[in-house]
């Protein structure tokens, strides 16, 4: 990660942290990118994009499909194994 910032230069964050950035995009630099935009004064991350919009639609709707087919019992063992306590 430390690359990628390096390569993308002088950036505004907004209100967030690089490390709150890396988070949301999951460190995935291809997703970051187009969150890089490019302003009349320089560079600004913006997490609000059509890309993260459709990223965040189909995330949800696989979300719904999980839960439609799954019982109860077996969302809770499907939460235990994606987030661990």
């Amino acid at each position: 990660m430390e690359q990628w910032w390096k390569r993308i230069g002088e950036v505004d964050l907004g209100a967030l942290t690089k490390e709150e950035i890396q988070d949301l995009t999951g460190c995935i630099p291809l997703f970051l990118g187009k969150c890089v935009v490019q302003l009349a004064q320089g560079q600004r991350i913006k997490l609000n994009t059509e890309f993260c919009a459709d990223i965040e639609s189909q995330a949800r709707a696989r979300e719904q499909e999980i839960q439609n087919r799954c019982s109860p019992s077996q969302l809770h063992e499907y939460v235990l194994l994606i987030l661990p306590i």
